[in-house]
């Protein structure tokens, strides 16, 4: 073993192995007794902890003549080797790798996927040492990544916190296909061949790059990685890296044409993080400590932002149609008026909760999603400016001075400066406003029908299409079990998320014809919740539920 305290090295292994492991051998010097090995808790782009320590195994050490070591688990992600300190040792793992998202591990015969943050551990107070990084994969398979190369399947970093950045992709069979913005090289690798694509992809990706190179003024990596997963199934994520973006996305059939637009979306959301987090980053996270949690209530800024504009870009560089993009925000729409928690949670409290109980739904309508309220607020904030500066400003503006501002002291930003520069570029006449939008609760349905009205843009309330959400508060799936129960439904006490129905008048939910009873005033339904079953009679009124706005541009929208 060849070794110094002056760097950490990493190999994996994939050959020989039960199904879906990888073997980790970390090699180091002990910089102090009893060195500690820890995995991540949680990663960038994902606000809330990760059991990535479940997915460990066969955790073992030994120093340089072979002797084993004793290895002791010391918490729910660290590991303790008995040695001296100045032994040269290595640990040694076996990691299971079938987690198939933009966040995740994959390891089989054909494909080699690896997010190094859920996989890879930091030795203890020695997390700033040089990290070198060997593959020991198949000579047939094609390694892409943005991770430095120092050899072939030999990768070298300058300490832990950028090695756990590199997403890894390797397959004997990736298509790589690439364009070019100002000089610098952008790279979209894909796991099917490119008649899955348009032949325009590396048009429409140059197109909506360009759109935010132009903005931003310059681009902060030296090259640029578009790590594509496309699955045979259906499936929707992406995860941003500081030179790169991983993103999964299925089925595979559908992608040239009826998911076209999601990969383009997506993929601008993703290329718009290389600023907005990966480089602006909220104080609480610079650096970041991937071992602990690291609260913050500014999500709107790092996710409503990356959303709002994400989207804007693709419509504003011309990728695709205004009338694209208009359904875009009618989607958005309905799904923040959809969201009753809304009346019950901030935004910014929502952003520190999703340490709490994560990206899911959770209990009903506890939370909003700093997404879609998040995009919605970076809507009046983009609004707010255009009006105060008679257009002569824009939410992109803002951004602009974030990154000229990170660029020259490099620090990060707080509640508190953001709402100062918000201010600054708006006169001071939202001051009362900004805060109910992010620390109030409401739908702020006013709020954006007075910005849609100074945009130009044409704006109706609508209900819910759906025969039960509309007229009675409830949103049922297919197999007819509640979703969401509108908080201003008179059923709200007597249903919830997860109850069933199992009749309607006597008839079996899918034999329900709604179109044929438009001028019943009544109906009995039966429910069950897996214990009990009982009935309610639903009164059909003039009231309506599951409202939202809709737009629709017009000659006069000055949106673009």
């Amino acid at each position: 073993m060849q070794n110094s305290i002056k760097q950490i090295e990493y190999q994996i292994y994939t050959q020989n192995l039960p199904g879906n492991f990888i073997k980790v051998t970390i090699s180091f010097e002990a910089g102090e007794s009893n060195p500690i090995l820890k995995i991540p808790s949680w990663r960038p782009g994902r606000y809330m902890l990760q059991q990535y320590a479940a997915n460990v195994r066969d955790c073992s050490a030994q120093d340089q003549s072979g002797a084993l070591l004793s290895v002791e688990k010391v918490n729910r992600n660290s590991w303790q080797v008995e040695a001296p300190a100045g032994t040269v040792l290595s640990f040694t793992y076996l990691y299971y790798c079938r987690q198939m998202d933009a966040g995740g591990c994959w390891s089989d015969q054909a494909l080699f996927y690896i997010n190094p943050i859920a996989c890879l551990m930091a030795v203890d107070k020695q997390e700033q040492l040089p990290c070198s990084l060997k593959l020991n994969l198949s000579g047939s398979f094609i390694v892409k990544t943005g991770m430095p190369q120092k050899a072939a399947f030999h990768y070298q970093t300058d300490g832990f916190l950028a090695l756990s950045d590199f997403p890894i992709l390797a397959s004997p069979d990736l298509t790589t296909l690439e364009y070019q913005v100002n000089g610098i090289p952008f790279y979209i690798h894909a796991t099917v061949d490119a008649s899955h694509f348009p032949e325009t992809i590396t048009e429409d990706f140059a197109t909506f790059t360009e759109a935010q190179i132009r903005d931003f003024g310059d681009f902060p990596e030296k090259e640029y990685h578009f790590q594509l997963l496309i699955l045979p199934y259906q499936h929707y994520h992406g995860v941003e890296h500081r030179n790169s973006t991983v993103i999964c996305l299925g089925p595979a059939a559908d992608v040239k044409e009826k998911l076209y637009p999601e990969l383009i979306g997506i993929c601008s959301h993703e290329l718009y993080h290389t600023w907005n987090i990966c480089k602006i980053r909220p104080a609480e996270m610079l650096p970041y400590n991937l071992f602990e949690a690291q609260y913050f209530k500014t999500g709107f800024v790092a996710e409503g932002i990356t959303t709002y504009l994400g989207d804007y870009y693709v419509a504003h560089a011309d990728v695709f149609t205004k009338d694209w993009y208009q359904e875009e925000l009618n989607i958005l729409l309905k799904r923040h008026f959809y969201s009753f928690g809304n009346k019950h949670l901030s935004l910014a409290d929502s952003s520190l909760d999703l340490w709490v109980d994560g990206y899911d739904a959770g209990i009903p309508n506890r939370k909003v999603s700093i997404y879609v309220k998040g995009a919605i607020v970076a809507f009046l904030m983009d609004a707010a400016i255009r009006k105060t500066t008679s257009n002569d400003l824009t939410l992109r503006d803002m951004m602009l001075t974030l990154w000229n501002s990170h660029k020259a002291e490099g620090k990060g930003y707080t509640e508190d400066s953001i709402a100062a520069l918000f201010h600054s570029m708006t006169s001071n006449q939202y001051a009362e406003d900004f805060m109910r939008w992010i620390y109030g609760l409401g739908d702020l349905k006013e709020d954006l029908i007075k910005a849609l009205n100074y945009l130009g843009i044409s704006v109706t309330e609508e209900s819910h299409a759906n025969f039960f959400a509309r007229h009675f508060g409830f949103l049922c799936d297919a197999a007819f079990t509640i979703q969401t129960v509108d908080d201003a439904s008179p059923y709200l006490t007597l249903l919830g998320k997860g109850d069933r129905i199992l009749r309607i008048n006597g008839v079996i939910p899918v034999e329900f014809k709604p179109e044929e009873v438009s001028e019943v005033r009544s109906f009995t339904i039966e429910c069950t919740n897996g214990i009990q079953i009982w009935s309610v009679e639903l009164k059909h009124t003039e009231a309506v539920y599951f409202k939202t706005l809709q737009i629709q541009f017009t000659e006069e929208t000055t949106l673009f």
